[in-house]
């Protein structure tokens, strides 16, 4: 098991300018050593320049003075700090201790920084070095005199930085939420503590999206119409989520099974987009496939047909020919014909539907793009698909998307997903 220290990093200064005198360095070294007193570290690591070091050196006179030791290398060690004035200098210096002391040390550190003493620019830096890496935060504070907290006055003010963190913590759902990883968001959310950030509306938010990210329209709409639109943290966005709600509502709701299936495509179409988006075109073109062989399923049920079990009588109605039937009935398994993506869109030809003639005029092109789609690794090969077979797809299922419906563009921009606008300022929150 590692042995736990309690190691204090502490700024020093020289003391209310940089030409104290030797009883300001006293004075200084007076109340670091009542701080530590209160502390009782195990170890320190002083950051000073090469002047305030003169104020370790009177520290050290009063441990003996109480017949204690201090010993350099043993109970404490001096950082120098190159620029006292130079933020980067500084926070590179409190990294590196805390790499050291947490990060890299086979011990276990429980690291206390206290940022009392020293240049403004070293205590800002040790306490965004402090809060970046979850660091307890300590000043020393009292009755001032002169610019000293006066002696037998100080206390130890631990700061609670959880509104700071959760309002880190905000913009990175905020984030993760654009990234469309819901999941990463909604673990974030659910270390927010801060009571009047309306986490359960957000937390409703990304398990929404979450739930139609993986086109699961009912749980979906389920969270997504808990969410108080009115809140601050979504206010933002509330017009596209109204949108979106339309969307999915027809998903789960409407009575008219084409809207519905519209939408659903809508929905696929985006779905690659995002996909692709973040450069998972194998992923991507394979949910176009889908979308590919929606299209014609959605066309095929208007003639009442299902490519599970195609009605032949229904197609010698409608005038096909008996050589095309004959080729069906040559599959025909179980009692049925069941036909894929090529046939359903050989059939909307043999229909002559504006579908099934857009298909025969770009057989062509839709014969390489299958075949790379199932050469892909997440089909039938080895092979993996890049951004330029991704847009040749994407054209061609949306170009016979909006054939299929002339509210396809719509349904489209109905179902693209809701964006934060990451410039804006979380300071109301």
């Amino acid at each position: 098991m590692r042995r736990k220290i309690k190691t204090l990093f502490m700024t020093v200064g020289t003391g209310v300018n940089p030409d104290s005198d030797i009883e300001g360095y006293r004075r200084l070294a007076k109340g670091l050593y009542n701080s530590i007193d209160k502390i009782s570290p195990d170890y320190i690591v002083f950051f000073a320049s090469e002047k305030s070091k003169t104020t370790i050196e009177y520290l050290r006179e009063l441990f003996e003075d109480d017949d204690d030791v201090f010993i350099e290398g043993e109970d404490y060690e001096i950082a120098i700090l190159e620029d006292i004035d130079d933020f980067n200098s500084c926070f590179e210096s409190f990294e590196a201790k805390v790499w050291k002391f947490d990060i890299l040390s086979e011990d276990r550190h429980e690291i206390i920084m206290d940022y009392t003493s020293g240049t403004k620019t070293m205590s800002s830096a040790m306490a965004c070095c402090g809060m970046f890496y979850s660091k307890n935060l300590i000043t020393t504070s009292g009755d001032r005199e002169k610019g000293f907290v006066s002696l037998g006055t100080e206390t130890i003010k631990y700061q609670n930085l959880y509104k700071v963190y959760d309002k880190f913590s905000l913009m990175r759902v905020r984030n993760y939420f654009n990234a469309n990883r819901f999941y990463t968001a909604s673990e974030i959310l659910e270390n927010i503590v801060d009571e009047k950030v309306h986490k359960d509306d957000l937390l409703n938010l990304v398990n929404a999206y979450y739930a139609w990210d993986n086109m699961d329209f009912e749980v979906a709409y389920g969270y997504l119409t808990k969410v108080n639109l009115n809140c601050l943290e979504v206010s933002e966005i509330k017009d596209d989520i109204k949108v979106n709600l339309k969307a999915l509502g027809a998903i789960v709701k409407s009575p008219h099974e084409n809207l519905k299936n519209c939408y659903i495509l809508a929905s696929l179409i985006n779905n690659s987009i995002r996909r692709a988006d973040e450069y998972k075109y194998d992923d991507a073109i394979a949910r176009l496939y889908r979308a590919f062989e929606l299209i014609a399923q959605i066309r095929l049920n208007k003639y009442r047909l299902n490519s599970s079990d195609i009605d032949v009588d229904l197609l010698l109605e409608k005038n096909v020919s008996p050589e095309f039937v004959d080729s069906l009935e040559k599959t025909r398994e179980d009692g049925k014909i069941k036909i894929g993506l090529i046939k359903d869109y050989e059939v909307l030809s043999e229909l002559d539907d504006d579908l099934g003639k857009y298909f025969a005029e770009n057989r062509k092109k839709i014969n390489n793009i299958t075949i790379k789609r199932n050469n892909s690794i997440l089909a039938h090969g080895l092979e993996s698909l890049d951004k330029d077979d991704f847009d040749e797809f994407e054209e061609l299922v949306e170009n016979l998307a909006r054939k299929l419906d002339k509210d396809m563009g719509k349904f489209l921009e109905q179902t693209k997903f809701a964006k934060f606008d990451l410039k804006i300022k979380m300071n109301k929150i």
